[in-house]
């Protein structure tokens, strides 16, 4: 697998961690795309709201945003995940990695790469290709907490029913990927990176 042409499309699949039935994405970005846009799409096809910190684990390595980069407290030294590119990954031979975003719910996505391929001239990415379930709300208990979550608010004569509906304020449908809002949030990561490309280091 290789993405040496930085026209190349690179076709990944996020799954989160922990949950049954899954909840997956499979999605199509630019081979150039930084980590820290890659973040930004994560957070667009799971439905995050982009309210917590968050991790990328290569390997031994670590990458994150300004407010994380150098810590070591807990494993290696976190480094900025805005110069390392999808490109560069895949030519180290990296075939899949962990984000994990919320360190208090610890939502752990597994990101699998799965092809390069040529870009389609008539495309404008990063696109969503498929995927299954609706991403968990935020801070409802992580992997453990969210099964209890669906089961309360998808049951009327559940006893934790209305308390839970009035905490996240309306239905949830746990087979409703929000599509609508997914494009609408992609549209704009889209938009962003027409203002202003940037080239991958060498």
């Amino acid at each position: 697998m290789t993405a040496d042409n930085t026209d190349d499309i690179v076709q990944i699949r996020i799954t989160l961690q922990g949950i049954e039935p899954p909840v997956w994405r499979r999605v199509q970005v630019p081979a150039d795309l930084p980590l820290r846009r890659l973040h930004e799409v994560i957070q667009a096809v799971m439905g995050w709201l982009d309210y917590h910190l968050y991790r990328f684990e290569v390997g031994a390595k670590r990458y994150g945003p300004p407010e994380i980069v150098g810590d070591s407290d807990f494993g290696p030294p976190t480094y900025s995940d805005r110069n390392t590119h999808l490109a560069q990954l895949i030519g180290r031979g990296v075939e899949r990695f962990t984000y994990t975003y919320d360190f208090g719910d610890d939502w752990r996505h597994d990101i699998v790469i799965e092809r390069t391929l040529p870009a389609a001239p008539d495309i404008d990415y990063p696109i969503l290709v498929d995927g299954e379930r609706r991403g968990p709300p935020e801070d409802c208990g992580g992997p453990f907490g969210f099964p209890e979550f669906v089961e309360a608010i998808s049951d009327p004569q559940h006893p934790d029913h209305e308390d839970v509906l009035d905490w996240y304020g309306e239905p949830f449908d746990a087979d409703d990927m929000e599509l609508d809002k997914v494009e609408a949030t992609l549209s704009r990561i889209r938009g962003s990176r027409r203002k202003g490309p940037k080239k991958i280091r060498a």
